[in-house]
């Protein structure tokens, strides 16, 4: 969900925030004063932030007294639910209750019928469903509530009336998405008045004029990936219109979405200030918070409970550097223990593949903790923290007939073009990386 996103690109568009700071260094952002941040001479204060206006999580303890008040058991709940289409374990209702695994939507529209009630009695967040059938939610991921709460901290605005303004914003930007190869147009048209080649594909002009006619704002995936690029015209809109306002917004680490596919926010800084205070200036904390690796509002909440309100930026920055080491340690270890189990499933129905799988991993493979230029520092934690991913990289030094190809190249000056794939060391460790791939899917089943 990105409609935080878009609020944070319509509002620093309109308003350029030409006056941040008062004489004083003091600003406020909204009427109520729960959302305000103040930058004093003596420091930053975030003591009017209100911790207890953060998004809440489904009420576990609020299912348990709804089914005493119903006179209900956990599997005559699981039986009301079957009657209504809803098929659910036992096991996914234990979850439920013990505020483990909350309820996808469908699920908690069911609960509520079960038990007479409202959706919006366990998640306030949740609304009805509409004319036409359409059901408006507000379970968005964790980078999308970071966007929320940074937009209420600068604009004094809630989650609902982002929401209540979503289409709106929707619009505007898919507007622009569809002015993308009109603009591109433009340029390969200045392009050749001055004597330059046209910068645009054969297929780009078409991919794109054909989006436009069916009205696609996210573009049209190619038929030929191999040999065509397509692109996702929302995306490079966003990234095109907050190109116009970098000292507000920041793109750099704003996750690229494919063709025919909604954005979401992740990577998103929708407030460059905000960030670099609440990450002290660390670049990797703040393409954490922007990804969502930390949620602000519970850090916000924890360092109020333990400190009380009038705490500064400084010290939530530290509570929030503190939070994402711990959480690194955490999921590590959570990462190892589930990767022995999976390595112990794949070995026990594939003995032979594993033990080719894991020759060609010390041979072919580079150490762990080697990462290609292209990672960010969030992909580089994210790929230690994951080792259950097995996001390894093979060493293209130690493909033998790669080499040799690429020796004969260099010596004939025709080294373009040349490519490891058809290394049949290559091939045969990515055919055994996607048989695991696909045994994952049910291991993971059964480790849930």
């Amino acid at each position: 969900m990105f409609g935080s996103v878009i609020l944070a690109l319509i509002l620093s568009n309109e308003l350029k925030l030409a006056a941040v700071f008062s004489k004083n260094r003091g600003f406020y952002r909204g009427k109520d004063k729960k959302c305000q941040i103040a930058i004093e001479d003596n420091g930053i204060n975030i003591g009017a932030i209100d911790a207890k206006e953060a998004p809440m999580a489904f009420k576990a303890e609020l299912l348990k007294k709804k089914l005493k008040e119903e006179n209900k058991t956990r599997d005559e709940l699981v039986e009301d639910l079957k009657k209504q289409g809803c098929l659910r374990h036992k096991r996914t209702v234990s979850r439920w209750l013990a505020g483990t695994n909350p309820p996808k939507p469908k699920d908690l529209e069911a609960i509520a019928r079960a038990l007479h009630c409202k959706p919006q009695d366990f998640d306030p967040f949740f609304a009805d469903i509409g004319l036409g059938e359409v059901s408006i939610q507000a379970h968005v991921s964790t980078a999308s509530h970071n966007a929320y709460e940074l937009m209420r901290w600068r604009y004094g605005v809630s989650q609902k009336q982002i929401m209540e303004l979503a289409p709106v914003l929707f619009s505007i930007v898919a507007g622009h998405a569809l002015k993308v190869p009109e603009q591109d147009a433009e340029v390969a048209y200045l392009a050749i008045e001055n004597g330059l080649s046209d910068p645009r594909l054969d297929e780009d002009r078409k991919l794109g004029d054909q989006a436009i006619k069916l009205k696609k704002c996210f573009g049209i995936e190619t038929s030929c990936p191999r040999t065509e690029t397509s692109r996702n015209l929302f995306y490079e809109a966003i990234i095109r219109l907050s190109a116009q306002i970098s000292n507000h917004v920041d793109t750099k680490w704003f996750v690229k979405a494919a063709a025919e596919v909604p954005p979401s926010a992740a990577g998103y800084i929708s407030d460059v200030d905000y960030v670099e205070l609440l990450s002290g200036g660390e670049p990797q904390l703040a393409e954490a918070i922007s990804k969502g690796r930390i949620r602000l509002s519970s850090v916000v909440q924890q360092v109020n409970e333990t400190k009380g309100n009038g705490r500064s930026v400084e010290e939530l920055a530290e509570a929030i550097r503190k939070a994402h080491e711990q959480g690194i340690e955490t999921q590590r270890k959570e990462g190892l223990k589930k990767l022995k189990v999976w390595r112990a499933f794949y070995a026990e129905r594939h003995p032979e593949m594993a033990a080719e799988y894991d020759d060609l991993v010390a041979k072919h493979c580079h150490e762990e903790g080697w990462y290609p230029e292209r990672y960010t520092g969030d992909d580089r934690v994210q790929s230690w923290v994951n080792p259950f991913q097995e996001d390894l990289h093979l060493n293209e030094d130690t493909l033998s007939e790669y080499s040799s190809r690429k020796a004969a190249a260099l010596e004939a000056g025709e080294i373009a073009g040349l490519l490891p794939d058809d290394d049949p060391i290559y091939r045969r460790f990515e055919e055994l990386q996607r048989h695991r791939s696909k045994l994952k899917k049910q291991f993971e089943e059964e480790w849930a």
